[in-house]
């Protein structure tokens, strides 16, 4: 018998965590904001309604996830590059923090990047990073079938 026809895809889960639990809810540091001159920021408070939604910097335009989930995390999103998630917090319009990021990736609560890594590293390394509940899902059922394949023998 083939070790690979035992394999079965995890079954969907019912998610935990809403957005609301994974943002932080005060006020971030000023370098997250868009300032209120910057030349996008006429263009994403006309879009950006909803503060309980992960919107996209898509370089010539907002795109709002109506999915009520993150969108793809991507490296280049610490560079201002495109597909930047944004949202509409009480203090104003903002990026996803680093942290924030890798919270929406899975990453133990408590998890920090050392003190002197730079914000632009901390965001690629969450945007090439994987989710890690759903490695930790499909490592199990790996484990599993290779448990069966032995115990076969």
């Amino acid at each position: 018998m083939k070790c690979t026809s035992n394999f079965q895809i995890p079954k969907k889960i019912q998610l935990e965590k809403s957005i609301k639990d994974i943002l932080n809810s005060s006020k971030q540091d000023d370098k997250y904001y868009y300032k209120k001159d910057h030349q996008y920021y006429p263009e994403l408070a006309k879009e950006m309604k909803s503060k309980d939604t992960v919107y996209q910097w898509r370089r010539v335009y907002v795109r709002e996830n109506k999915s009520n989930l993150c969108p793809t995390l991507t490296a280049n999103m610490g560079t201002g590059g495109h597909n930047v998630p944004l949202i509409k917090d009480k203090f104003g319009i903002r990026k996803l923090t680093p942290i924030e990021c890798t919270r929406f990736q899975g990453f133990p609560e408590g998890f920090k990047f050392p003190k002197e890594m730079a914000n632009s590293h901390c965001y690629k390394q969450a945007g090439n990073s994987v989710v890690v509940p759903v490695i930790k899902r499909i490592a199990d059922e790996i484990v599993r079938v290779l448990d069966l394949k032995y115990t076969d023998k």
